[in-house]
């Protein structure tokens, strides 16, 4: 089986796993997908521990990046083609899902879009703060649509970390970010049975839309 997490990044990440229901019912077979803002390439920490406090869950954990993640270490891990697509396997059991990549997980079609914009951002911290990788390209979204039209023109999931500029809250949307431009555009180019993508605040279904908003819920798929 395999289930869906908003992020694990910072101190309280991983603790609010354990003892949850879905993932105390995992093994190493099945997969635990976080959906952006990970917390295992984490600016100025040593990988190994990161490394570590992963592995030490019950399940396989598989993740896509996001807004706090050092691109530098990202860059560092050899491509690997894994279920469909291409991923950098971290450590046994510890993967992270690249973008635009169509994956086979449990009888489903998923793509996968990582990446998000730091709000607020300035130069003084680009490469310590944020890094000008982390944003979505249009290169990531042909990527995508190319895949996606060779698995057949539609996919069961797509997994991201930000969401569509139009699923925004009305107060958002003028706001937006590239990653959310990004989206708004993959969005009217694909078909998809769900999509699901992380949020730092709140726990939604958007049920119009066919998505789900994931921050703390841990959701089975299959």
């Amino acid at each position: 089986m395999f289930a869906v997490t908003g992020g694990t990044w910072g101190k309280e990440g991983l603790l609010r796993l354990e003892g949850d229901p879905v993932v105390s019912s995992m093994s190493k077979k099945d997969f635990l997908i976080i959906l952006g803002d990970c917390g295992v390439f984490v600016p100025r920490t040593a990988l190994s521990q990161t490394v570590r406090e992963y592995r030490s869950l019950p399940c396989s954990v598989l993740f896509l990046d996001g807004s706090r993640d050092d691109y530098d270490a990202i860059a560092d891990q050899p491509p690997f083609p894994w279920n469909g697509g291409m991923v950098h396997m971290v450590s046994r059991g510890l993967i992270h899902l690249t973008r635009g990549q169509v994956f086979r997980l449990g009888g489903r079609t998923v793509l996968t879009m990582g990446g998000a914009s730091t709000p607020g951002r300035t130069d003084s911290g680009k490469y310590w703060d944020w890094w000008p990788e982390q944003d979505p390209s249009s290169e990531d979204e042909e990527t995508a649509v190319r895949n996606v039209e060779e698995a057949g023109g539609e996919v069961d999931l797509v997994l991201s970390r930000d969401c569509p500029r139009s699923w925004l809250p009305p107060a958002s949307r003028n706001a937006g970010s590239v990653s959310s431009d990004v989206l708004e555009s993959l969005l009217g180019r694909i078909s998809y049975g769900r999509w699901y993508f992380g949020n730092e605040n709140a726990d939604a279904d958007l049920d119009d839309v066919h998505a789900s908003a994931v921050c703390r819920r841990v959701i089975p798929i299959a």
